[in-house]
């Protein structure tokens, strides 16, 4: 290695370093020596439109980014309502919180309510949750072949494997899908909500 080629080593390193601590996330030493891939902790992706608005936020507690694909554990997509233009508005999930789970299908309003009165839900349209997913992020699409969760104020969903198109606001569930719709207006009124249930 020539002498300016260490030079720019050894002005780059500690750069990659500092963006690794004040991101929150963490480089392993192979990942600085191999070059071929990054692994994050803690991982945070927002996404916006072509109007400045945030679409949604994509979360991981690991994350291996390889090229344009992005290898997730305990994937999160949170549906964000259109009405932000900035994450500082909105109430992320720090890196000291836990991650929040998918109540159980068919749970009862009070269960269903305290999921969604909490400050990380409020400017939510929905929340898409799983064991594993990969996240491209060329296309932005998530896919996983794991048992799927969809979360929303006025449906849920469980199944087996999704493909989530944000850009499209589009998700596929693709097979042992069960459905819990709230036929009552999305502020869960006192009165006992109605659900329909659907096998496929």
């Amino acid at each position: 290695m020539g002498l300016r080629a260490r030079k720019i080593y050894a002005l780059i390193l500690p750069l990659l370093l500092a963006v690794a601590f004040c991101s929150g996330t963490d480089l392993s030493a192979q990942d600085l020596s191999a070059g071929s891939y990054t692994v994050l902790k803690r991982y945070i992706y927002p996404r916006y439109s072509g109007k400045n608005e945030i679409q949604y936020l994509v979360y991981g507690k690991t994350a291996v980014n390889k090229g344009s694909l992005i290898y997730l554990t305990s994937p999160m997509i949170d549906i964000v309502d259109g009405s932000y233009t900035s994450i500082r508005q909105i109430d992320t999930i720090k890196a000291n919180e836990p991650y929040p789970d998918p109540y159980v299908l068919g749970s009862k309003e009070k269960t269903i309510r305290h999921f969604w009165s909490s400050s990380h839900h409020k400017h939510s349209q929905a929340w898409v949750f799983a064991n594993e997913a990969v996240f491209d992020k060329s296309t932005n699409i998530l896919t996983s072949d794991d048992p799927a969760f969809f979360r929303s104020r006025q449906l849920d969903a469980d199944g087996v494997g999704f493909d989530a198109d944000n850009d499209r606001k589009f998700i596929h569930i693709r097979s042992n899908v069960r459905v819990v719709l709230r036929l009552k207006d999305k502020k869960f009124s006192s009165e006992e909500t109605e659900t329909q249930t659907q096998n496929k």
